[in-house]
């Protein structure tokens, strides 16, 4: 996991948009895993209803791995003047 926050790091510095988007395309994979955490000890401790924090905590990973990845295909392959 560590691996993959690394590379979506370095590759979302790279990408084409303003400095507060790519900070927080790099500080959401993070609160996504925490949420996902914090999820499986409230359900241990507090109520088992809490494994519902599971799917916004990974999906929000999911998510901005998706969308960093097609955005640099997008922006290595396809004409520059078609992506803004």
């Amino acid at each position: 996991m560590n691996m993959i926050f690394i590379f979506i790091g370095a590759i979302t510095v790279f990408l084409d948009m303003r400095i507060l988007t790519r900070y927080g395309l790099v500080a959401l994979p993070f609160v996504g895993v925490a949420l996902d955490i914090a999820a499986m000890w409230l359900k241990a401790f507090v109520s088992p209803l809490f494994f519902w924090l599971h799917i916004p905590g990974g999906g929000l990973f999911v998510l901005i791995f998706i969308y960093v990845f097609f955005k640099a295909i997008a922006e290595m392959w396809l004409d520059q003047s078609t992506i803004t």
